[in-house]
């Protein structure tokens, strides 16, 4: 799998995981909002910089990039 697409699904997953912790208990723990809102800002700042520091744990774990 490619550098963007693990990006991808990894980014969606989260969300995923964060969105039903939400709609489960109305008493969420404050540590999953600002995780939340962690991953949306990181977000907008990787459009703006091109840089996300989960790229850079994949290209340590051996991620190849897209060859495209």
């Amino acid at each position: 799998m490619s550098m963007d697409r693990l990006l991808r699904l990894t980014s969606g997953v989260m969300l995923l995981i964060v969105f039903f912790l939400g709609i489960a208990d109305a008493n969420v723990h404050w540590f999953w909002k600002t995780f939340l809102i962690f991953m949306a800002l990181n977000q907008i700042q990787s459009a703006f910089t091109n840089w996300c520091p989960v790229v850079s744990l994949y290209r340590k774990l051996g991620v190849k990039e897209c060859p495209c």
